[in-house]
Order: C-alpha cells, then sequence, then structure tokens
C-alpha cells in the first residue's frame, strides 16, 4: 500500500551542510529533497508520531563526525541522531514525554582546539507532561526540559520553565541563547560557556502588552525580535547586560535609572531600548535575522515576505507568494534559502534577490465552505491516464498531484486571485471533472451571494494543451442551470460530450464543436453548447453519472434513479427507492439497451426478464 499526501509545514524544515538537500517533517518521517529539482529522493522512518524538530550538525560542529548527520525528536518521545547519507539510525533516547520543540545550542557554537576531553551534548526541549499531578495546576503542561544526549537521558528535577501549553524554543545562531515567548513575555535564558548537567544561567523577561506569536535572536549582538498578534514587531537591543554579567558588577553604562533614557522598555526589563515596527496587518508568523545581521525578515498571513533593514527600518517585499507564511529557514549555502507556507507549499529562494527557484508542493486544501454550500462540493476527480488527482485549492485553483510520486505537479488558476488576508471568501470552486482520458476538465464556481442578492454559478471548460500539457480555458458558461447549484458534472467515456445536473430540477447536456465538426458540421469557434436538457417530475437532479460504454446516462432525482439514452435524450427507465432488484431487459429489446429496467412494450405480457437480486 503506497501512502502520502502529508503536510510538510507543520515544522521548519533543515537544510544539509551543502545546501544540497532540505529535511522536512512530513508526519511520522523525515523526507529528503533535492533543492534543485523539488524531488523527494531519501527519507528517514523510525518515528511512531509526527516529528517536530529536526537539526542538521553543522559540519564545523565539535560533535561532527559524520558529514550528512542529523537530530530528530518526536510526539513519541524519542529523539534520534541519524545518518541520513546512507540513511540509518546511530542512536535512540526515550524520554516518553511528547517533545514539542528541540534545540541544541552546543552544536552551534565554533570548535575550540585543545586538549580537553570532549564534553557532554545537551538539549534543551518542550515537551508536554502528561502526568497527572495533584500540587500541580491541569493548565500548566508544558515543560522546558535539559536532556543529556551523550548519557541518553533527562537531567532529573530540573525544569527551566513551565507553561500553559508547550512553546517553541529559539536558539541564537551562536548558541549562546535560547529563549521562548510564553503570552505577553519573552523568556531568555543564557546558555553556560561549559554546560553540564545542571549548569543554567538566570533568565530574563521581557514585557509587552499583547500577546507575542515568534521571536528571533540577532547572530552577533545582544537585540531579540518579536512579533505580536496585531502585526508589530518589537525589537530589544542591549538585552541581559544586568543579569548575564560575567561578575556581580555590572557592565559599565549599561544600568540606568530613568525610563526616558531606556526608551520603550517598559517597567525594569532588561533591556537598553525597544523599537516598534508597523507594516504586517495580522499576526506575525515569521522572524529571521539574515546572517550578517543587518536585514530582519518577517512574514504572516499577507503571504508577502518583509525584509526590514535593522538600522533605518527601511523595508523591502517579496510580494505575490499567495499562501500565509509560517517559517523561514536560512541555509549554509548563502545564496539558498527556503519559506514554508500555509497551503503546505516550500519555496527554495535564490538570496539575496530572493526569486524563487523551486517549489515544494504537498496536497492543497480547500476553503471551509458556508454551510449552504456544503451539498454542493466535490473537492477532487481522478485522471486515470496519468495518475493525477485534481483538487479544489484555497487559492480559487485546482492542483495536480501525483499519486505515484506524491508531489504536485502544476496548478490552473480556475478564478484571477491576489491573497489578501483580510479578504472574505466571495467565490469557491465546488466542483472539479475530468474526462476518462485527461484531455478535458470541467470546473464549476460559485459567487457567494451578498445579503442575498448577487450569487451567479459558474461552469467552465478547459482543454489540454498538446504541447505545454497545461489545462486552458475553452468556454464559459454563465447560470446554466438558471439560478440553481450544480450538483454533479460528469464526461462521457468516449464521445466530447458532458452531463451537469442540479438542485434546480434539471440535467443538460453539453457538447463541444470539436464533437459537431466530427459530424459534418463547420463550425468556426472551438467550444462547449448546451445539446439537450432533461428533467424528471421537477425534482432535484443530486447526482449524474454515464455507463462505462456510455450508452446510459443514469441521474438521481431525490430518492430514484433515472436511466437516460443520452443519445436521444429519452428516459428509458426509472429506479426507485422501494426496489430490491434492477431488471435487465427481455431478449426481445436486448439490442436496445444494454442497461433498462423493463420493456416498456411488453411489461405486462408475460415475457420472460433476467434479475439481479440487490
Amino acid at each position: 500500500m503506497k501512502t502520502g499526501g502529508k503536510s510538510y509545514v507543520s515544522s521548519p524544515p533543515a537544510f544539509s551542510n551543502d545546501g544540497k538537500r532540505l529535511l522536512v517533517c512530513t508526519g511520522n518521517t523525515v523526507s529528503i529533497f533535492s533543492t534543485s529539482t523539488g524531488l523527494q529522493i531519501a527519507s528517514l522512518e523510525g518515528h511512531t508520531a509526527p516529528v517536530t524538530s529536526v537539526i542538521v550538525v553543522p559540519a564545523s560542529s565539535p560533535a561532527s563526525k559524520i558529514l550528512c548527520c542529523c537530530w530528530t525528536a518526536s510526539l513519541d518521545g524519542s529523539i534520534r541522531h541519524w545518518d541520513f547519507s546512507v540513511p540509518d539510525l546511530m542512536k535512540k533516547v526515550d524520554i516518553k514525554m511528547p517533545i514539542f520543540s528541540m534545540v541544541i545550542p552546543s552544536l552551534l557554537v565554533q570548535p575550540v582546539e585543545n586538549d580537553e576531553k570532549p564534553s557532554d551534548l545537551f538539549a534543551y526541549l518542550s515537551v508536554e507532561d502528561t502526568i497527572e499531578q495533584e500540587n500541580r495546576p491541569k493548565a500548566s503542561r508544558g515543560q522546558i526540559r535539559k536532556c543529556n544526549l551523550t548519557a541518553s537521558r533527562l537531567i532529573g528535577g530540573l525544569i527551566l520553565k513551565e507553561t500553559p501549553t508547550p512553546e517553541f524554543v529559539a536558539v541564537s545562531s551562536v548558541g549562546k541563547f535560547i529563549g521562548i515567548r510564553n503570552k505577553r513575555k519573552l523568556h531568555i535564558w543564557m546558555v553556560p560557556e561549559k554546560d553540564s548537567g545542571r549548569s543554567v544561567s538566570k533568565k530574563i523577561a521581557l514585557h509587552h502588552t499583547k500577546n507575542l506569536t515568534v521571536l528571533a535572536f540577532h547572530p552577533s549582538k545582544r537585540i531579540v525580535a518579536a512579533g505580536d498578534v496585531t502585526g508589530r514587531i518589537l525589537v530589544w537591543r542591549g538585552f541581559g547586560y544586568q543579569t548575564f554579567s560575567v561578575s556581580d558588577e555590572l557592565v559599565s553604562g549599561r544600568l540606568v535609572d530613568k525610563e526616558e533614557e531606556r526608551p520603550g522598555v517598559r517597567g525594569n526589563d532588561d533591556a537598553d531600548s525597544c523599537s516598534t515596527w508597523h507594516w504586517h496587518s495580522a499576526e506575525v508568523n515569521v522572524l529571521f535575522f539574515s546572517s550578517d545581521g543587518a536585514y530582519l525578515y518577517s512574514g504572516g498571513k499577507e503571504g508577502v515576505l518583509v525584509v526590514w533593514q535593522l538600522d533605518t527600518g527601511k523595508k523591502k517585499f517579496l510580494p505575490r507568494i499567495g499562501s500565509p507564511l509560517l517559517y523561514y529557514t536560512d541555509s549554509p549555502d548563502p545564496t539558498l534559502s527556503s519559506i514554508s507556507c500555509a497551503d503546505n507549499q516550500i519555496h527554495i529562494l535564490k538570496m539575496p534577490s530572493m526569486e524563487i527557484l523551486n517549489s515544494i508542493s504537498g496536497i492543497k486544501l480547500p476553503h471551509s465552505l458556508p454551510g449552504i454550500y456544503e451539498g454542493l462540493y466535490s473537492g477532487f476527480a481522478f485522471d486515470y491516464s496519468s495518475g493525477l488527482v485534481a483538487l479544489c485549492t484555497e487559492n480559487y485553483g485546482i492542483q495536480f498531484y501525483s499519486l505515484f510520486n506524491d508531489r504536485g505537479i502544476y496548478e490552473v488558476q480556475v478564478c484571477e486571485r491576489n491573497h489578501q488576508p483580510a479578504d472574505e471568501i466571495t467565490v469557491v470552486v465546488t466542483f472539479v471533472a475530468l474526462s476518462q482520458d485527461g484531455s478535458m476538465m470541467s470546473t464549476v464556481e460559485a459567487k457567494l451571494p451578498e445579503e442575498g442578492i448577487g450569487g451567479l454559478v459558474c461552469l467552465k471548460f478547459w482543454a489540454l494543451g498538446s504541447e505545454n500539457k497545461k489545462f486552458s480555458l475553452s468556454t464559459v458558461i454563465y447560470e446554466p442551470h438558471r439560478d440553481a447549484g450544480i450538483s454533479a458534472v460528469a464526461f462521457h467515456p468516449t464521445r466530447n460530450v458532458a452531463v451537469s445536473s442540479s438542485y434546480g430540477g434539471d440535467f443538460k447536456l453539453w457538447v463541444c464543436n470539436d464533437e459537431i465538426q466530427e459530424k459534418g458540421l463547420m463550425l468556426q469557434n472551438s467550444g462547449w453548447a448546451c445539446l439537450a436538457v432533461g428533467a424528471y417530475k421537477k425534482k432535484p437532479m443530486t447526482a449524474a453519472a454515464f455507463s462505462c460504454d456510455g450508452s446510459v446516462l443514469a441521474v438521481a432525482a431525490e430518492t430514484v434513479i433515472t436511466l437516460w439514452d443520452p443519445n436521444k435524450n429519452v428516459l428509458v427507465a426509472v429506479i426507485g427507492e422501494t426496489l430490491t432488484s434492477i431488471l435487465f431487459p427481455c431478449p426481445e429489446v436486448q439490442s436496445r439497451s444494454s442497461l433498462y429496467g423493463a420493456c416498456q412494450s411488453c411489461r405486462y405480457l408475460g415475457h420472460t426478464s433476467f434479475t439481479l437480486k440487490l
């Protein structure tokens, strides 16, 4: 059995040391993709629950004995050490608590040449304590814990911080500081230079008036940035000089008494200044400093990557990414980086131009439809000739996804739309259908009425190009069933004919002009036109399908199924809800139809019929 279609953006990815591979958390596995082609080349399998962190060991790290090794953490409560070039599992650490985030600061410390014995390797974990305790409130289940990876055990009794829920742990690029956000506070710890089991520096807290969403450390200076739920970015400069001083003496010039001499700093927070930038209209999800510290990258629901110049606050943009941003990941190769988006795509960027070089596409999800349109939705269709599945997406498009390669191939934009975070849903793509050979496609879109006025249903037909193998729009039909919604669309298995049924009580047969030309009628414009209309007792038509050879059209009319001859548009039988069998025709009319309820001319004349019991 082949499985696929997992989320690629549940956790931040990680680049290999040469920048040629991207390690992506995909459910219980880590999928390894080529950054040049976007294709999956390997996977790390063994975790029994979703993987939440993947950390590639830098080539310059003293812990790097193998060029291609990484650490992973999972909700299954285990930490694993891999050689991902093989791939091969080298070590497993079981802490028996779900791990939501992990950092290993000592991997980022530059090696020092000496004869001392290598120190143990420590990880800082954000875990969930699932054990009920009477003296601890149920609301505080998140914990920041320390784990000795060398000894394969947690540091017993040492809890750096308890939080209502597990929080993402951030680490500075040189491994000197770690931090988390906790509602309206940032908690920051300084990692000891010679880390040991219980050596933990004091922590500081920086306060804000709104809930914080993300934080990032400057690569070389004592600067930390955080985003909040309103779209603001706060930049604290000179944090921790009082608390993190080497001795009891305070650093010269850092301790000031007057509030105005520490602009923007709240209360007794340990920072020299705090400045606020505001461009985003919704919460900030992405914050990351450039490797030289000159720029700060930010992103959120707008689908725009903003690049701030740290000294001046000036900004430039990478617009029209098309989906809210979740993570920005830097690469050891300074010419590459990646953006993870909410539509299950990871874009590989060429730096510093921020040009999209490649994309790793998972299955995209559709909009959550309003209640009145839930019954009109058919989210996918299969192209049996190529092994692709067509899916309605959130951005008013159709995504073609390869089931064999487990990757997105390309998209067709049904409605033109620029992503805006504050947009209300005004249009939904409710249906997609493909012909049996995959050469034709039909889509249905519905414009939602505003205050009960202005609703519109649109049926579109598309043709597959012979050269580029992509669909182009052929015909647009507005209100194909008056003001009624379309319940189904199906293509004839051998001809350029399609059927659409509606809740308004009718179905229509559509024919492509190419089909008409084959019969000798020369038409200059290629497109689709209505060939016939059918109805049954004014009942809503809720589904439609052709038989395998196309000789019979079945249309559901509430609780009965009507069978039609599509060539003559004649009703030939009705299967009622109380029937327990399907009647095949008597021998005298066997040639008239391959599927027939009974012989209309001799139903009561005693002729023999054959019955298939249900």
